[in-house]
């Protein structure tokens, strides 16, 4: 039986303060050697200049608020005219500025600050060297934003988070398209961030963190720590713009407690980074379960209840994703759809 945490009030509710801590690159570089080559797509905001354009957007997955930086620009910028940008690695840190002969870090949020200004915040959508984006955040409305963390052990592992991505994309994508049949609409979703901080906890840390939520002791402690990742690198959520956020911890297809919502956040476990599940059912048990834990949470970021709680006379609210019923046979309400289609979220 699949232990999800199921929503409570919390003190934490009304006490937390959101922070955005940008540091400067300076990371070791015992990273993979293969970059993430970009996907040549449209230019956006007439920005043909910029070293390298975002990637063209997934069928999926909208990143049109998603912008490139142009790091010859950056070093320019931050260094002098003499500067020029250059790789030393595969890894999103491994940018430098060489200015005769000597290498200096780039400050790529300094880059998004002085390229773009205001309302724009530093961004990744993954580990390799063409993965930093500068993210339109002012713009992100009636959305749900996925994020992945990455164990410190994955950090600089280019090619594993790209798989990682992979995964969690098709999770979201089975989840879309469930909701889609069901509501007859389903909401939109942005390309998926990383955290572009190394993590302090090791994939063994933040698997044992999940495993933990089986004691009540620990019910929430997955949740908090996730949301205090998170808030590492990118600002608060707001009631539209929910982020689901799953870590990345390698192959954990068996990681899957600790699944929870609070207050614009929906976190499943790492089983849902780990593994690959087809856009529609039958679904096989991982798959099963992983959508329910991240279409469950999502719900709840909706706006919608528990079904028996809600609806407690009627005699299929077992079998509601926002009870116990899992896709691709779980349902939903007559009610929970009509509350569903009032919302920005489905279109």
């Amino acid at each position: 039986m699949f232990a999800h945490i199921l929503k409570t009030s919390d003190p934490m509710r009304s006490a937390w303060r959101w922070v955005v801590l940008l540091v400067p690159l300076g990371f070791p570089l015992a990273c993979d050697q293969t970059p993430t080559a970009p996907t040549l797509g449209p230019q956006s905001r007439g920005e043909a200049s910029l070293l390298f354009p975002p990637k063209t957007s997934f069928s999926v997955f909208d990143n049109s608020h998603y912008f490139p930086i142009d790091v010859n620009r950056a070093a320019q910028q931050q260094y002098g005219p003499s500067a020029t940008a250059t790789q030393i690695c595969g890894h999103l840190y491994c940018w430098r500025a060489v200015v005769n002969g000597q290498q200096y870090s780039i400050d790529m949020a300094r880059a998004v600050a002085q390229q773009y200004g205001s309302g724009y915040v530093l961004g990744a959508v993954g580990v390799g060297s063409y993965d930093w984006r500068a993210v339109q955040w002012s713009a992100l409305s009636d959305e749900v934003l996925p994020v992945m963390p990455i164990a410190s052990d994955y950090f600089w592992n280019v090619s594993a988070v790209q798989a990682g991505l992979a995964n969690f994309q098709s999770v979201l994508t089975t989840i879309h398209n469930w909701y889609g049949l069901r509501v007859g609409k389903t909401f939109r979703l942005l390309q998926p961030l990383v955290g572009f901080l190394q993590s302090s906890r090791t994939a063994a840390q933040w698997n044992a963190l999940s495993d933990s939520t089986a004691i009540n002791t620990y019910r929430y402690s997955f949740l908090y720590a996730l949301i205090a990742e998170y808030q590492r690198a990118y600002p608060a959520p707001s009631n539209l713009l929910p982020i689901a956020l799953v870590p990345y911890t390698g192959s954990s297809p068996d990681v899957w407690l600790g699944a929870a919502d609070y207050v614009g956040y929906a976190v499943a476990p790492p089983r849902a980074s780990s593994i690959t599940c087809p856009t529609t059912g039958p679904l096989d048990y991982r798959c099963s379960d992983a959508t329910y834990a991240i279409g469950h949470e999502l719900g709840h970021a909706f706006g919608l209840k528990h079904s028996c709680d809600v609806y407690p006379s009627d005699p299929n609210c077992q079998n509601s994703i926002m009870q116990t019923g899992k896709p691709w046979d779980a349902i939903l309400l007559p009610g929970e759809i009509s509350a569903l289609l009032a919302t920005p979220f489905f279109f």
